[in-house]
């Protein structure tokens, strides 16, 4: 009998159910930012609304009723994945606006680009030294080469760096200077 009462109960309440899916999958993006994750919750708690359906007393209700699902569904995520995390938002005066967040952006897929293109050699000499920041003795140990081999692997490295950074043609990272790592 509890089936058939739920299942008439979820018949009446599917195009309020589809009408609300957009707005429900919104809200589990920003709290997951993670499309497949978001989907997942959104398909859960359709899921579980239409499973207790006939638990609803009030269809005026029904938005708190479905968030309130979604909320659960999602500290069940949480809970499950050993990372019960509050979310707080803050606003850093500090913060760069979204322009300038923008422009780093854009200047550090340049020089991602910039480094992919280098031969591998010279690569694993530039990352080590200039992103990770490891010295030429360490990098010579690491990558098992006289020290003399990695001084002229990061200087042929840098200087194509600067010439393929300089041919994008932006004066902005013209500006900016490889730093050189002892």
């Amino acid at each position: 009998m509890k089936v058939i009462k739920n299942a008439l109960a979820a018949y009446g309440l599917k195009t309020e159910f589809a009408e609300r899916r957009h707005k429900l999958y919104r809200i589990a993006y920003s709290w997951s930012h993670d499309a497949s994750l978001s989907d997942d919750l959104v398909q859960e708690t359709i899921m579980k609304a239409i499973k207790n359906a006939a638990s609803l007393r009030d269809v005026a209700t029904l938005d708190t009723w479905l968030y309130r699902i979604l909320y659960n569904c999602w500290q069940d995520y949480l809970r499950v994945k050993g990372r019960h995390v509050e979310y707080i938002e803050t606003h850093d005066q500090e913060q760069p606006e979204h322009v300038e967040i923008y422009q780093q952006a854009a200047i550090i897929k340049r020089v991602r680009n910039a480094v992919e293109q280098l031969p591998l050699p010279l690569r694993e000499v530039v990352t080590l030294a200039d992103f990770a920041g490891f010295s030429y003795a360490e990098i010579a140990e690491i990558v098992n080469v006289p020290i003399g081999t990695i001084m002229s692997r990061l200087f042929r490295a840098r200087k194509k760096l600067k010439n393929q950074l300089l041919e994008f043609g932006a004066n902005d990272i013209s500006e900016f200077k490889l730093r050189r790592v002892k």
